[in-house]
């Protein structure tokens, strides 16, 4: 498919080319990401941002999850996730998720918001 996240990046950024000049702002999740946004940004003469979002981990599978919280605190779940996760547990994880998006805002954005979007493409 592409050889690392640069040559996706580069790939990406040429396809999204016709947006060069409609003022585009390119919004990159952490970890990886960030490294294809980086290249994005930079083809297009964009600023780039970091968006947070966490997966809900199972509690007996992190690597798998039942659903996925925002930095603006917009959860969204898999439909049946309480029959295999206690409503409790749903509720510390979700707890817990919410602050690791707030502990990497202060340190991956120093704290700052996003930037301003309105009027503003992105990618």
């Amino acid at each position: 498919m592409f050889e690392d996240r640069k040559e996706a990046g580069q790939k990406l950024a040429i396809a999204l080319a016709a947006y060069k000049n409609d003022k585009p702002i390119v919004l990159a999740i952490p970890r990886g990401g960030v490294e294809v946004g980086f290249y994005v940004a930079e083809f297009l003469q964009a600023p780039l941002s970091i968006i947070m979002v966490r997966k809900l981990p199972f509690p007996y599978n992190p690597e798998a999850g039942f659903g996925a919280i925002a930095e603006d605190g917009t959860v969204f779940l898999i439909e049946d996730a309480s029959i295999t996760v206690p409503p409790d547990a749903i509720k510390k994880i979700i707890k817990e998720q919410n602050a690791e998006v707030k502990r990497r805002i202060k340190i991956l954005r120093k704290g700052q918001p996003l930037p301003q979007i309105k009027d503003r493409t992105s990618s």
